[in-house]
């Protein structure tokens, strides 16, 4: 199922109303899981570059987003690793794109990297998430926007409902 993936509302790096945050959308499209970046410097950690934990906390999304288009799994980070080849710059355009891999045990691993524009690998974060426990599931499904998605996606979404995490 491909298209525009739902923006938890409240989220930082992906609510529409959030004038302090990156508002950024994130897509789906035959099993990869990716949002175009072009991030501004108010972001920055060294002059006109991104800041690494913002750039983490881009993939830390996108590999939830993957790990959930997969296997309807709602996952918490366990731990990552990450990895920084070249410099991300501000007002630069980027995609990121992640991929759930495998599933070990109770450990879900994922990868995500940022590309540039000639598809050269400037970040990658190889992680592990574990399905989230304690928490209310239909709750949690309110808090999505889904204004710009399609009605497939919509109730690929609503269907976290019936499997029940919390």
């Amino acid at each position: 199922m491909n298209g525009r993936l739902p923006a938890y509302k409240k989220s930082f790096f992906l609510s529409p109303d959030r004038e302090d945050g990156l508002q950024l959308e994130i897509y789906h499209e035959d099993g990869i899981v990716y949002s175009d970046l072009s991030i501004d410097n108010r972001f920055e950690g060294y002059a006109e570059v991104l800041h690494g934990g913002m750039i983490f906390g881009i993939l830390d999304v996108i590999i939830w987003y993957a790990i959930v288009m997969k296997t309807r799994i709602v996952a918490m980070t366990r731990k990552a690793e990450m990895e920084f080849f070249k410099p991300i710059m501000c007002s630069t355009p980027y995609r990121a794109k992640a991929q759930m891999l495998t599933i070990e045990e109770r450990d879900v691993l994922a990868t995500a990297w940022v590309e540039d524009a000639a598809g050269d690998v400037c970040a990658r974060m190889n992680a592990v998430f574990r399905e989230g426990k304690g928490f209310e599931m239909d709750a949690f499904v309110d808090r999505f926007d889904f204004s710009t998605t399609t009605p497939a996606i919509r109730e690929y979404f609503l269907s976290l409902l019936e499997t029940g995490n919390g």
